[in-house]
């Protein structure tokens, strides 16, 4: 067994907030057309968590007041947080 430092916690929220975060290049911001990032405010139980990542076809489709995923994981002392739309069956 070799503990590799990997710890992971998953909670549900609500997306209470979508939008293109400020991005810049060479210390200038870049035009809000080129940003490659997409940003959520999620309210959770411990509050509110601003989360920023590369815009993908999963998080692309993630809308205000949809309820996500979110994992956190520490991998090697590296945070990588990830969200993904949760969705609730109805069997």
């Amino acid at each position: 067994y070799i503990d590799r430092g990997v710890k992971m916690k998953q909670e549900l929220g609500k997306v209470i907030e979508v939008f293109i975060p400020q991005e810049y290049k060479n210390n200038k911001l870049i035009d809000v057309m080129d940003v490659k990032n997409i940003g959520f405010r999620v309210k959770t139980e411990d509050g509110i968590k601003e989360i920023i990542q590369e815009q993908n076809e999963f998080n692309s489709n993630i809308m205000k007041n949809d309820t996500v995923l979110i994992t956190e994981q520490t991998i090697s002392n590296k945070k990588f947080i990830d969200i993904e739309l949760y969705e609730v069956s109805n069997e």
